[in-house]
């Protein structure tokens, strides 16, 4: 007699004895409470979830309070799906499956209440309050703080003595594969989750990134998909009344995803720092999980051959269905996108998010759904409305599939956008659509999952139906009686009895083998490239920064904004240099992040100004118009000129980011240096190396302009003229009215907040010389930042709106000159100028005076800025704050102030502009 024969014979006799009252006790309360604590914290992360979709579209939608904010709410939200929802729903399905494959009770009821308890109150609860308060990591899939983290593991302590002592007390060679499913995926997780949670906390950087990607992938691999699978290898038979398609390819399949899963995790960080050999082996691992996958999927829908009349009509074994199909559709996505062609197009863009809710509902939620249901079904005395859960399959289905399709055509268009040169608000409003209807995507699952739980306490009693009750409580006889178990089986018999030991120990082997080749090998290689290359005068956050780098992760902005530029020539080009790993050796934890909502933040050093800073964390979007990041207001008290102790310390980290690489001369040191690292080997082939590329940073002008810069003159026709001003006013619009106003006059919303005061573009008269290189290289010391991403039509068309703010004016110049040029007022104004401003301006007013190179903002060029007389006089009276012009009101008298201005004025020569060069 085969294996599986056996095994069959077992299970039909487990009915039989189920039939009889002789089946080992079930713990139908521990059943119910842990479904009902399954359905409440999912509808609680569901919600979760939809605030923070809504917030992409509304991002001051619940956000006056710090614990609504973003990124609490997106901690909260993944933390309640993996913990709250399906934690409780595979605890529920151990506690009915256990007992009926392992043909004994589960250890203790007393036992299965504390493990409730510690689930539900030492980690789910606790883990969002925290959370909320503030108190958390900023790591993917471990955001609930080390204090959780410590009953976790005790919970799956809890899980080995409750279900796998059971279970491995009977014949493990008889076992079914959904037992097999259950042991593994409590041993492994439980081994897995500290080395993930813990030891990013006390390696620091890219050392501890190669640790943080295991666990991201083994969340998933170790933890949801074994018990999804276990369920839906439960279901199908016990629905179908016919054995599983082979007994020896779930095994097969069973093992192997042991073998590869824990190798996949570092294919999360792609062309990053952590060496290139590990990356390579976690995309082979990729390869062969896609492999594996296609099996487990082949036997599982071989199973349900000639049922699709069954498939149509049970809900829950439809359920499974669809959760089967999306696993093979998530696996074959997660295969593909890990190559490095594919991966250096769609990472960090919302296809990732797409691929993770597929995942996480499409794959585990319907089958955990499916497991509940089923089991609900056969529980004495629960209720089951077939109609409501019908309707609940539909709306899931369509809510997702939409959901899924939106977010993977937004990542594609991310994508595009990406590879240009373009702003990176560009891609935020290419894909503002798409977040939205992302939202209303989650309606339907929403009332999907409140119609599921409708299901279940609706409908007529179990206790009443005696037909349905008795072909129920038989489903494990109709199940297995009649089948020729051995007839798609290979002859297990030459096995020797111990193979499962052997199969074990292999896949315990293979388990420490992801952490010492992903892990522990390519951070002993980091470390040594770290000693080598790392500035010996590196030195160590301060307390502020250090402090403002907690607020940072606590508030989850490592999951907007990525801390890792990748050695692609896309990131290069719009963010700098590529990060090396000693730039992350003072990192507890790791920030690399793995999505970009906003840019990435590692050269953030000297990019903006404290300022500005400021003013964004109080409100994003009065600096940039259309930004989705929410603002933070607890962390000022009511304005952005008075920032909290908080404030200032989020102010002084962003502002240390990328100050080493910067101030260490690193990338003039590495054209010489003997020891080079790995990113010519990870560059892709035909790629630029652009390691010496300099960030978009404003670039100092002496003088006011630089002769590098196309000039970029308006159009001569009055037509094309016109229509350029119409165009320029639209990028106005969209990029500069929150500084400089509406009409130009620097009264935007974020004026009151920036020193110096945004430009009033309507009180001077500028050369085009002048404004294309503030436009080319911004304004070094001040808010402005460079706009030369934008397309060359847009930056005219600037120009020519800017121009139409102060229409030029004839005569009175050349009167003014003309006055000055007269006798001793002439000498007198020159000489005045040279006294008190030549220093700064220069003594002709160019700009280049002894001191100029030394300021930012530089001293304005009057060659190329003409200022009316009221802002000239303005000026004169009462200095520019923010910048090393001082008032002269007491220095000098009204008279000398009005030959000043005079003079000034005058000297305005623009060269000749002509239309098109």
């Amino acid at each position: 007699m085969t294996t599986v024969a056996k095994n069959l014979s077992s299970l039909n006799a487990q009915a039989d004895r189920e039939s009889s009252g002789a089946l080992p006790s079930i713990e139908y309360d521990l059943i119910r409470a842990h479904v009902f604590a399954s359905l409440i914290t999912l509808v609680i992360s569901v919600l979760f979830g939809i605030t923070v979709a809504t917030k992409f579209s509304f991002p001051e939608f619940l956000g006056s309070h710090s614990w609504l904010t973003w990124g609490r709410l997106r901690y909260n939200h993944t933390q309640g799906i993996f913990f709250g929802w399906l934690g409780n729903a595979f605890l529920a399905f151990f506690y009915y499956v256990v007992p009926r494959v392992a043909n004994r009770p589960v250890l203790s009821r007393k036992l299965g209440w504390f493990l409730f308890f510690i689930w539900n109150f030492a980690v789910v609860l606790p883990g969002w309050v925290l959370v909320a308060a503030g108190f958390s990591q900023p790591l993917e899939w471990a955001e609930f703080p080390l204090v959780v983290d410590g009953f976790v593991v005790l919970a799956f302590v809890l899980m080995v003595f409750e279900f796998v002592l059971p279970i491995i007390r009977a014949r493990l060679s008889d076992l079914y594969v959904s037992g097999w499913y259950i042991i593994g995926g409590i041993i492994f997780t439980m081994l897995a989750y500290p080395v993930g949670n813990v030891i990013p906390e006390l390696v620091p950087g890219a050392r501890g990134a190669a640790f943080s990607g295991l666990w991201i992938h083994d969340a998933v691999g170790l933890f949801v998909t074994p018990f999804a699978l276990a369920i839906a290898y439960y279901v199908i038979p016990a629905t179908t009344r016919r054995p599983i398609f082979s007994h020896f390819l779930s095994m097969v399949g069973f093992w192997l995803l042991f073998f590869t899963y824990p190798l996949n995790g570092t294919h999360h960080y792609v062309y990053s720092a952590i060496p290139m050999s590990a990356q390579k082996g976690a995309i082979v691992a990729s390869a062969y999980l896609g492999m594996d996958v296609i099996l487990v999927v082949t036997n599982l829908l071989l199973s349900l051959r000639g049922n699709s009349g069954t498939v149509s009509k049970d809900v829950p074994l439809r359920f499974v269905w669809f959760g089967v199909v999306a696993y093979l559709v998530v696996s074959l996505q997660g295969s593909v996108q890990v190559l490095m062609p594919v991966n250096r197009f769609i990472h960090f863009t919302d296809w990732v998010i797409g691929h993770s809710h597929l995942a996480m509902i499409g794959f585990a939620s319907f089958i955990a759904l499916a497991g509940i249901a089923h089991m609900w079904q056969r529980i004495p005395g629960t209720r089951y409305n077939e109609r409501a859960m019908n309707w609940s399959f539909w709306l899931l289905a369509t809510g997702l599939t939409m959901m899924v399709a939106d977010l993977t055509i937004a990542g594609l268009v991310e994508a595009q956008v990406w590879q240009s040169s373009v702003p990176w608000i560009d891609s935020v409003r290419a894909v503002g659509s798409y977040w939205l209807v992302r939202t209303f995507s989650g309606l339907p699952i929403l009332a999907g999952f409140l119609l599921f739980w409708t299901a279940l306490v609706t409908g007529p009693k179990s206790d009443t139906i005696t037909s349905a009750t008795r072909r129920v409580a038989a489903e494990d006889v109709v199940a297995f009686e009649g089948a020729s178990p051995g007839s798609h089986e290979f002859s297990l018999s030459a096995w020797p009895s111990y193979a499962h030991l052997v199969a074990f120990g292999a896949g315990v082997g293979f388990f420490a083998l992801s952490f010492l080749v992903l892990a522990i090998i390519p951070g002993k290689q980091l470390e040594d490239e770290i000693k080598q290359v790392a500035p010996v005068t590196m030195a160590t956050l301060t307390a502020s920064e250090q402090r403002g780098r907690v607020i940072y992760g606590r508030e989850g902005c490592a999951y907007c904004h990525t801390e890792q530029i990748r050695s692609l020539a896309a990131d290069v080009r719009r963010f700098g240099a590529p990060t090396e790993p000693w730039e992350t050796k003072y990192d507890y934890p790791q920030l690399w992040g793995t999505r970009r909502i906003g840019p990435d933040l590692s050269r953030e050093f000297n990019l903006h100004t404290p300022d500005w800073q400021l003013t964004h964390l109080f409100n994003p979007r009065l600096v940039v118009r259309d930004s989705v990041m929410p603002p933070y207001p607890w962390l000022f008290n009511g304005s952005p000129n008075q920032p909290t102790q908080e404030g200032l310390d989020v102010l002084a980290y962003l502002q240390s980011l990328g100050r080493a690489r910067q101030l260490s001369g690193f990338d003039r040191q590495t054209l010489t240096a003997s020891f080079q690292p790995e990113t010519a080997e990870m560059a892709m082939s035909g790629e630029p190396s652009a390691r010496g590329t300099p960030p978009a940073v404003p670039i100092s002008m002496t003088g006011g302009y630089s002769a590098s810069v196309p000039v970029l003159h308006p159009a001569a026709d009055p037509d094309d003229l016109q229509e350029e001003v119409s165009r320029g006013a639209i990028v106005f619009a969209a990029n500069c009215a929150t500084c400089h106003g509406s009409a130009g006059k620097g009264d935007g919303e974020a004026s009151a907040s920036l020193l110096p005061k945004p430009a009033d573009l309507t009180a001077a008269r500028f050369s085009d010389e002048r404004l294309s290189s503030v436009l080319w290289n911004g304004v070094a010391g001040s808010a402005m930042p460079p706009w030369r991403q934008l397309p060359a039509e847009d930056l005219r068309a600037l120009v020519a709106y800017i121009h139409s703010l102060h229409p030029p004016s004839a005569a009175p110049s050349t009167q003014e000159a003309t006055s000055l040029n007269d006798g001793e007022l002439l000498v007198a104004a020159k000489s005045l100028f040279a006294a008190n401003c030549g220093s700064c301006h220069g003594d002709t007013g160019a700009g280049n005076g002894p001191a100029a190179g030394a300021l930012a903002p530089a001293p304005t060029n009057f060659h190329l800025k003409k200022p009316t007389q009221e802002r000239a006089w303005d000026v004169l009276e009462n200095g520019v704050p923010g910048t090393a012009m001082p008032p002269w009101r007491i220095q000098l008298c009204p008279d000398q102030r009005r030959a000043l201005v005079e003079f000034v004025r005058s000297l305005y020569a623009p060269p000749q502009e002509i239309s098109g060069q």
